[in-house]
């Protein structure tokens, strides 16, 4: 494994179960064009370059939408609001 597929496995594992079954479609597409970037070694095409990038920003939106999901308010934040308000 070269060092971007590498980097994006760590990044799945680190994801671990905020990632869906509706986001596994993007992370094969993550995982192909890491493995491209890997295969072009110092010198990937621009092209190649911006779709990588731009995959890995939909991941990191992906990741974040589901954790914003699934955290709710502590008690702290629960009682600034009701002092708030």
């Amino acid at each position: 494994m070269g060092k971007h597929v590498t980097a994006l496995e760590a990044a799945f594992r680190g994801a671990g179960l905020r990632l869906k079954a509706t986001d596994k479609p993007l992370m094969e597409l993550c995982r192909t064009l890491a493995a491209q970037m890997d295969e072009a070694g110092s010198e990937p095409s621009t092209r190649l370059t911006a779709a990588y990038l731009s995959a890995l920003k939909d991941l990191r939106r992906a990741v974040a939408e589901s954790t914003a999901r699934t955290t709710k308010p502590g008690k702290l934040a629960e009682m600034r609001a009701l002092r708030s308000a």
